[in-house]
């Protein structure tokens, strides 16, 4: 009998975390399609102590983009709204400041369950696209500071 119930009180125990863990959202993936996305900002972080230093190509998907292109503030963008950024080595080639070797991309996605984290979800990756552990918290933290654009720091430029 003591044994049915200490059984009874592992199940419930793991039923709990498997309920718990269902209200998750799947870990974001870096999209494989990125690249075919609208390019619409190059920039340098000239830094090296600024956690983002590098040279930034970013990329918006459709619905991003759209709201992106608006000139209307405050802006907000839809649920599945992303942008990646794909970050690299910051060169001096003949005068010029170039992209060198990939350091990582990073993916922003609205998403307005992610309360904790001003309703987007953050992610990055190595140069491989092997995702790399972050604080999602201190992405948030720095982009809370953009009220007026929903949380993202880019502009369109044509």
């Amino acid at each position: 009998m003591a044994k049915l119930a200490r059984l009874a009180s592992v199940a419930a125990l793991l039923l709990s975390a498997v309920a718990a863990r269902a209200g998750d959202p799947a870990p974001l993936k870096l999209p494989r399609d990125y690249r075919s996305w609208a390019h619409v900002r190059s920039m340098v972080v000239t830094d090296p102590e600024e956690g983002m230093y590098g040279f930034h190509n970013v990329y918006a998907n459709p619905a991003a983009l759209r709201v992106l292109r608006s000139d209307k503030l405050p802006v907000v963008y839809p649920d599945g709204a992303t942008f990646v950024v794909s970050i690299f080595e910051v060169k001096q080639e003949k005068g010029l400041v170039v992209a060198g070797t990939k350091q990582r991309d990073v993916v922003q996605v609205k998403d307005a369950k992610a309360r904790s984290t001003g309703g987007w979800r953050f992610a990055s990756f190595d140069p491989s696209g092997k995702p790399v552990k972050i604080d999602p918290g201190t992405c948030a933290a720095c982009h809370a500071g953009a009220t007026e654009t929903d949380r993202v720091f880019t502009r369109y430029t044509q």
